[in-house]
C-alpha cells in the first residue's frame, strides 16, 4: 500500500507541475501549490456542530491542552486553525487580503487571544501555530456554531465547510459533527456537507459526536450508559448512516478536564470525598448545594472552578472513585477519566478511520482541487487544458486507494445495498490491518490460509459482479471487492 501511495503521491505531483506550466502568470497558479500544500500537511479534520454543541472543548481534549476559546469571546466567531508549528505565534488571515499577528496569552493554562482594533469581520481566520504532537498528526479547525441568531457566525462556517463552488474541494478533508440530539438542522447539514459523487465528502470521512454525553441522562450515574444505547439506535438509523460512518457519545468537559487536571485541583476533590457520607451526599445531589458554603469546605472561588471544570456528573465521578480508593493521584484520575469520557474510543475510530487513510483522503482532496483547475484552465481556452483534465481522471480510475474509498463511499453512503455482515467485511478489508485481518483470519495465519480466504472472497464477489440483475453501482462495488481480495492474495504470497 505504501509503494502505490507514493507512485499516486509522484502521479499527483506531476499532474500539478503540468497545471503551474499550464497557470504560469495567472491566479490560479497560487492555487495550484495551495492544492499541493494538501498532500505535505497533516490531515484536516474541522470539528463542527450546532452553537454551544461543545466544539472547542473537544478540541482542548483532543489536543490535550487548552487552546481553543471555550467562552463567548469574539473569537468563537471566527474559524480558527489550530496547526502544529515549532514555535508559538497567532497569525489573522485577513479580508480580501493580507495577515496581523495577534497578540496572545495563557491565563490559567487556557489561550487568550486578542484581537485588538481588528473587527471580526474583517478576519478571514485565525491561524494558531502551536507546538504539539497531537497536532504534528491533524490540523484541527474549530468552526462557529451553526444555527447562530447572527447570520453571519453560521455563514462563516457553512463557507469553510460547504464551499459555494460546486467544483472545488471544501478546506476540511474530514469533519467531526457534533450534536446532543439528531435536530433537522443537523441532518441539513450533514446532508449538505455530503457529496453523493465522492468528489468531496463522504460517509468516509464524516464522524458524528454525541456531545455532552453526560447531560444526556441528566448527570445519573448511568448517564453515559445512556448516552452510549442513544449512539447506538443513531447509529442504526438510516439517514445517520449515510452521513457519517459512526456515532460516539463523548463528555468533552470531562475529556478536557482529564488532560489538564493537576494535582492541586485533585487535593481539593480529596477533601470532598473525606466528608462524610451523608454529607457528601446531600453536597452532590445539585450544582445549588455543591455551592452551599454549609455543606462545602472549600472555598467559593474553588467550588466554581470545580464546577466549570468537571460539572455535576463528573464531580459525582470523580468523588466516588477517590471514595472508592480505585484512583490515588492526578495521573490515576486522568486516566480513569478518560476512559469513562468517551474520548479515548474517539481518538480510537479517528485513527482507524482517518490516519490511516489520511494519505488517500488527501490525495482526492488534492486531486479534487486540481480537476477544478483543469476545468477553470478548459474554460479560459488554455492550450493543454484538455490533456490535463483527462490525465486527472486517469490517475483517479487507476488508483486502488481512491478505488478502496469509492467503494466505502457507496456502502456507506446507501448508493449499493449490502448485508450487515458484508458491510463489515468489506469496512475490514478496506482497513489498515494485515492481511489475515483484512480477510477475517487472526493475527498469525499461515499465508496459505490467507490466500484461500482472499480466494474464496473473489469467487463470492465475482458472482455478484456478473448478476445481471445488479446495477451499474452494484457492479463496481463488487469489482473493487475483487481487486482487493486479488492485492491481499499477491501480498500473501
Amino acid at each position: 500500500m505504501a509503494t502505490e501511495r507514493a507512485d499516486l503521491v509522484g502521479q499527483i505531483r506531476q499532474i500539478a507541475a503540468d497545471a503551474r506550466r499550464l497557470a504560469v502568470g495567472s491566479d490560479l497558479e497560487t492555487a495550484v501549490d495551495v492544492a499541493m500544500e494538501r498532500l505535505d500537511q497533516p490531515l484536516r479534520v474541522a470539528i463542527a456542530g450546532r452553537t454551544k454543541a461543545g466544539k472547542s472543548t473537544l478540541l482542548n481534549a483532543l489536543v490535550g491542552e487548552r487552546l481553543a476559546a471555550t467562552d463567548a469571546s469574539e473569537c468563537t466567531r471566527i474559524v480558527t486553525w489550530y496547526r502544529h508549528a515549532l514555535g508559538y505565534r497567532v497569525v489573522a488571515a485577513l479580508r480580501p487580503g493580507g495577515t496581523a499577528d495577534l497578540r496572545f496569552d495563557r491565563h490559567d493554562g487556557a489561550l487568550k487571544i486578542e484581537l485588538g482594533e481588528l473587527e471580526p469581520g474583517t478576519i478571514e481566520r485565525i491561524d494558531v501555530g502551536w507546538p504539539s504532537r497531537k497536532l504534528a498528526e491533524l490540523t484541527l479547525i474549530d468552526t462557529p456554531g451553526l444555527g447562530s441568531a447572527d447570520e453571519d457566525v453560521s455563514a462563516r462556517t457553512a463557507d469553510a465547510l460547504l464551499d459555494a463552488d460546486a467544483d472545488r474541494p471544501t478546506e476540511a478533508d474530514a469533519v467531526i459533527y457534533l450534536m446532543r440530539h439528531l435536530h433537522r438542522y443537523d441532518a441539513q447539514f450533514l446532508e449538505a456537507f455530503i457529496d453523493r459523487s465522492l468528489a468531496h465528502a463522504s460517509p468516509i470521512n464524516a464522524l458524528v459526536v454525541l456531545s455532552r454525553a453526560d447531560e444526556i441522562g441528566a448527570a445519573r450515574p448511568d448517564a453515559l450508559e445512556s448516552a452510549r444505547a442513544v449512539a447506538v439506535r443513531y447509529a442504526a438509523d438510516r439517514r445517520i448512516r449515510e452521513l457519517a460512518s459512526a456515532v460516539v457519545p463523548v463528555a468533552g468537559l470531562i475529556a478536557e478536564t482529564a488532560t489538564t487536571l493537576r494535582e492541586g485541583q485533585v487535593a481539593w476533590l480529596r477533601e470532598v470525598a473525606a466528608l462524610d457520607e451523608p454529607r457528601r451526599t446531600r453536597l452532590l445531589q445539585s450544582v445549588d448545594r455543591f455551592r452551599d458554603p454549609e455543606l462545602n469546605p472549600l472555598g467559593a472561588e474553588i467550588r466554581e472552578e470545580l464546577l466549570d471544570r468537571l460539572g455535576l456528573y463528573g464531580l459525582r465521578l470523580v468523588v466516588d472513585l477517590l471514595v472508592e480508593g480505585r484512583v490515588r493521584t492526578a495521573t490515576d484520575l486522568s486516566a480513569a477519566l478518560l476512559t469513562a469520557s468517551g474520548i479515548t474510543e474517539l481518538k480510537r475510530i479517528l485513527n482507524d478511520q482517518f490516519a490511516t487513510r489520511s494519505g488517500a483522503l488527501k490525495a482526492r482532496s488534492a486531486l479534487a482541487a486540481l480537476r477544478a483547475i483543469a476545468d477553470e484552465l478548459q474554460r479560459r481556452a488554455v492550450v493543454g487544458a484538455s490533456e490535463l483534465a483527462a490525465e486527472v481522471e486517469r490517475v483517479e480510475a487507476a488508483s486502488e486507494e481512491l478505488a478502496l474509498l469509492r467503494l466505502l463511499h457507496l456502502v456507506l453512503a446507501g448508493l449499493v445495498e449490502v448485508s450487515p455482515d458484508e458491510r463489515l467485511e468489506i469496512e475490514r478489508l478496506t482497513g489498515a490491518g494485515s492481511p489475515a485481518e483484512r480477510v477475517g483470519l487472526a493475527e498469525g495465519a499461515t499465508p496459505e490460509a490467507v490466500q484461500a480466504a482472499a480466494l474464496a472472497g473473489i469467487e463470492r464477489w465475482r458472482l455478484r459482479a456478473a448478476n445481471p440483475l445488479a446495477d451499474r453501482r452494484a457492479a463496481e462495488a463488487a469489482e473493487i471487492v475483487v481487486r482487493a481480495y486479488e492485492q491481499v492474495h499477491a501480498r500473501a504470497a
